[in-house]
């Protein structure tokens, strides 16, 4: 398998780490991990990029600008925020410095232009071979229900009254039903759960092609520029409360990073969301409790391995044991899954910088 790594330097005001640092531990690290590839970003410094992007090139790997896209951008540039069903801002999680998950309206054509500036003015000289979009999505239910039943701003709620549906008898419905509009009528495969209210199904539905669109338009715009695009995306598990639908994403991207995190509690980690959705539906049924073993990883897997695009599930090497208690045979397992469900490689997150030796000791062992 290949391997690509990623490095998070810090969020735009605030540097986590020195170009020398980040040379020094990738030539330790690339000594027991064969790299292809390095994502990196956001922080705004671009002699750091340069340094370490002209060091990446002359030992044949590429690299990646970590940046997002519905999250974040709004501490550089003014943003329309993602509202509820009461045109409400949503909640928001701060997970780290530089890292607080508030979102903004996907279908807001300066959202979208606020990320081709931030590339042009802060990133575009730094020698970078692609991108990585990441916060490609709506809030989770890390923010409870409202937080999910988001964008439904003026300019949403006309996208959705194209598609023959009103956010206002929505919102009505959601008064009467509250939890129990999440009802579900059980999992299936590479659809998500699936929802007992129809109205709830075309919410979703739609929601996910809002956000698809958006994010193929700004695939398109960097690929025309020649870089490779790589997507950040939810486990199928949960990628549908999110409004990232696979299928509609992956139309223009070069490869995906599935967030297979089983041991973080943290936003986008399987089981911390899940039972994130889980609490803030009390009331609703159809939500069982679930083992996220190896062969959870596998079934989750074999949800996209025939999508037409690279295939790189992302696993969390870094140790924090406040959210990411994790071990070499957590990720030895893991791999072992990966290369069993034929994936083309996986994403060292996320932060190969907090990697223990241990844990890198597993992919020389694997070669």
């Amino acid at each position: 398998m290949k391997y690509i790594g990623q490095i998070f330097t810090g969020g735009w005001h605030q540097k986590n780490y020195t170009s020398d640092e980040i040379i020094h531990r990738l030539a330790e690290i690339t000594e027991a991990v064969p790299l292809e590839k390095v994502i990196i970003g956001w922080h705004v410094d671009p002699e750091l990029y340069r340094k370490t992007g002209a060091w990446l090139h002359e030992h044949g790997m590429k690299m990646l600008l970590w940046l997002p896209v519905f999250s974040e951008t709004g501490e550089l540039k003014e943003a329309d925020d993602a509202l509820d069903l009461y045109r409400q801002k949503t909640g928001n999680l701060a997970l780290q410095e530089g890292e607080n998950f508030a979102f903004y309206c996907p279908s807001s054509q300066r959202n979208i232009q606020n990320v081709f500036d931030l590339y042009d003015e802060c990133f575009s000289n730094c020698g970078f071979d692609g991108i990585f979009l990441d916060k490609i999505r709506g809030q989770s239910f890390v923010a409870g229900k409202e937080g999910v039943l988001s964008c439904c701003c003026e300019k949403c709620e006309r996208i959705y009254e194209e598609h023959g549906f009103s956010l206002a008898r929505f919102r009505k419905l959601y008064e009467e039903k509250g939890d129990r509009l999440f009802a579900s009528r059980g999992y299936q495969k590479q659809k998500g759960f699936l929802y007992a209210e129809k109205e709830t199904e075309d919410y979703f539905r739609i929601k996910e092609e809002i956000i698809a669109a958006a994010v193929n338009r700004i695939v398109r715009h960097f690929k025309e520029k020649g870089l490779e695009v790589g997507l950040d995306l939810y486990a199928p598990l949960l990628s549908r409360t999110v409004g990232q639908n696979y299928r509609l994403l992956t139309e223009e991207a070069d490869f995906i990073k599935p967030m297979m995190y089983r041991k973080t509690e943290a936003p986008a980690g399987i089981g911390y969301e899940y039972e994130m959705m889980r609490k803030a539906l009390r009331e609703s049924g159809g939500y069982e409790d679930l083992c996220f073993d190896e062969t959870f990883l596998k079934e989750q897997l074999d949800e996209f391995k025939d999508l037409p695009v690279g295939r790189y599930p992302g696993i969390e090497v870094n140790y924090r044991k406040d959210i990411a208690k994790t071990d070499p045979a957590y990720i030895r397992a893991s791999l072992e899954v990966f290369q069993a469900c034929g994936m083309d490689g996986a994403v060292l997150a996320w932060d190969l910088m907090l990697a223990p030796d241990s844990h890198l000791e597993v992919f020389r062992d694997a070669e």
